[in-house]
């Protein structure tokens, strides 16, 4: 009973500690190989805390550190998760917003053998490579938890918890930001919403349960040594997230269950000659799943919350866009003067090396209306959205929003002032839904915030609700309802399109600018493109688009700002530049 007991509790820890990384790994899509020192950070500050002080009498006849302050094992198990999350935002912080990819792999891979060869180290605080022993058990209610059979209960109760909370937070609408993150930072940004934020509590969060599992860990054990804190150990935690599936918790349950009960099994069948085995066997079974089931044993989005969106779909599949405008219009419809001018550009300068891109654009949005930005390509088109929406830094001139200077605003900012962006790319979430792209979008979720989550769930679900609702109504007025439920990557490029432009009309932006709205886009959705962008006009929404399709222009833009070589070469309608030879010349005739 004690050996099934102590392989459970093994079994247990690895599954905390793959649902907390896969937190970070399948949700935000950031790869961290230092698991297992916030594993052992945890595990080293509960053992400091809840050592009994030293004896002096008794001090010079230890080689290693013994004492400790004599805490209680629950706040002990506190402060071991917060000291991790505090360890975490330490790589994090840098990490977050200047490394990617690989580097930041490399960036976690450093950490973790700098911090597990300083574990051997400072034997003043861990004890040296011999660690630190005479940890105290859990007492509950007087009872001493050392034994298996008592532990695994609290263990079981704590998995339970855990995966809980990592379910809670992955599927909700701070997780749905994660995910947002993970595919284009950039969209998220666009859309209103703050990425570093979300990603620097991923991190943090993800390392301080590795914190607190280290902590009863080290309660179970009565020892911590920093052997048990190697690269090896975060190399497995990454395989168990990788064989159960990057974004499902079920998937990484299942897996870290397989695994954990892989070393039992080989030791009772081929005794101690199974250890070199086991690497041997994680490795081989790695290399199978990444070339029979890439996605894991249960990929994101299996398992039974599939089945859900089903139910959903009857009530909003059928929702036409007249309906859709008719809802729309009544929440968000700007009431603004006719003659306004809502966002003024001046004197825009930016010039690569010696190359100038924009030389001096100067000209104006006025409210509720659609103003093309036409020339030949390279006249600095993008470059001037890039500007306008502070991606990319002036030279010289100003940008104006209501009379408000925004020069230099980052996306996020300048979408909670009222101006929103697409993109010449989709940049949707292709593993998110058509309507989780747009939900994402929607300002003022309460569920975006961990505190809400955790002390108003039932606010968050009437909002989610009300959410969804909207979002609905946005892929509707595009004529995209009936997609609304099947992954954006699963849809043609032409419905990815129509998916960004929902996702601006979600943001309640009033100023929308559209880069190349139907490049690359068959016959069939650029119609709908024309229709969703003159329902843009009946919503009072002011529309600033690129575009090279004269047709496309003249069909929808009330305006045109005609650029070449990044300077305003003219200003009107359509129909009065395309009389002048001398710019049909430079673009029309083309």
């Amino acid at each position: 009973m004690s050996y099934a007991a102590d392989v459970g509790i093994t079994v247990l820890i690895y599954v905390m500690l793959g649902v907390s990384l896969n937190l970070l790994v399948g949700y935000t899509g950031r790869v961290s190989m230092a698991h297992a020192i916030f594993f052992g950070i945890g595990g080293f500050t509960a053992a400091r805390l809840t050592l009994p002080p030293a004896d002096p009498a008794a001090a010079s006849s230890y080689a290693t550190v013994v004492s400790g302050f004599g805490w209680n094992w629950l706040p002990a198990l506190a402060v071991a998760a917060a000291v991790a999350f505090l360890g975490a935002l330490l790589i994090s912080l840098p990490a977050v917003r200047l490394v990617r990819g690989e580097y930041l792999i490399l960036l976690t891979l450093a950490f973790q053998l700098l911090a597990n060869q300083l574990m051997g180290l400072l034997d003043w605080v861990t004890g040296g490579p011999y660690g630190l022993s005479g940890i105290p058990p859990v007492e509950l209610f007087g009872w001493s938890l050392r034994a298996p059979e008592r532990m695994f209960g609290l263990m079981l109760v704590a998995t339970a918890i855990v995966v809980a909370i990592c379910w809670r937070l992955g599927e909700s609408p701070f997780g749905r930001l994660l995910k947002g993150i993970r595919e284009h930072d950039s969209a998220v940004s666009s859309v209103g919403k703050n990425p570093v934020v979300p990603e620097l509590l991923a991190f943090g969060i993800s390392a301080a349960i590795a914190g607190g599992v280290g902590a009863l860990a080290a309660f179970y054990y009565g020892s911590v040594v920093p052997g048990n804190y190697t690269l090896d150990v975060s190399i497995l935690i990454v395989s168990i997230v990788v064989l159960g599936g990057a974004g499902n918790i079920t998937g990484t349950v299942v897996a870290a269950v397989v695994l954990g009960l892989l070393d039992p099994i080989l030791r009772r069948t081929f005794g101690d000659s199974a250890i070199p085995w086991q690497a041997v066997i994680y490795g081989a079974a790695l290399v199978l799943m990444m070339r029979l089931r890439p996605g894991g044993l249960l990929p994101e989005g299996a398992g039974i919350t599939r089945l859900l969106p089903r139910r959903q779909r009857r009530a909003g599949e059928h929702r036409t866009p007249e309906e859709a405008l008719a809802r729309l219009a009544r929440v968000t419809k700007t009431e603004t003067a006719e003659a306004e001018t809502v966002v003024e550009v001046v004197g825009l300068q930016k010039s690569f090396g010696g190359l100038t891109a924009v030389n001096g654009a100067t000209f104006a949005l006025p409210a509720g209306k659609v103003t093309a930005l036409i020339g030949p390509n390279g006249a600095g088109k993008t470059t001037i959205f890039n500007m306008i929406c502070g991606t990319i830094p002036v030279d010289a001139g100003r940008v104006f929003l209501r009379g408000q200077d925004v020069t230099g605003s980052p996306a996020h900012a300048l979408v909670r002032l009222g101006l929103a962006r697409s993109f010449q790319d989709v940049r949707v979430a292709q593993r998110l839904t058509a309507l989780d792209n747009v939900a994402m979008a929607v300002p003022g979720q309460a569920g975006e915030h961990i505190v809400q989550l955790a002390l108003r769930p039932w606010r968050v679900r009437r909002q989610e609700a009300a959410t969804r609702d909207r979002a609905l109504d946005c892929l509707a007025l595009l004529g995209m309802a009936e997609k609304a439920y099947l992954l954006a990557g699963d849809l043609s490029y032409g419905d990815q399109k129509l998916i960004a432009i929902a996702r601006l009309i979600a943001t309640d932006c009033d100023v929308l600018l559209l880069d190349e709205p139907t490049s690359g886009v068959d016959p069939a959705s650029v119609e709908r493109v024309v229709d969703g962008i003159g329902r843009l006009r009946d919503l009072g929404r002011t529309v600033c688009l690129v575009e090279h399709s004269v047709h496309f222009v003249q069909r929808l833009a009330d305006r045109a700002v005609f650029l070449d070589q990044g300077a305003v070469v003219a200003e009107g309608t359509v129909d009065e530049l395309m009389q002048s030879r001398e710019l049909a010349d430079l673009y029309f005739g083309t």
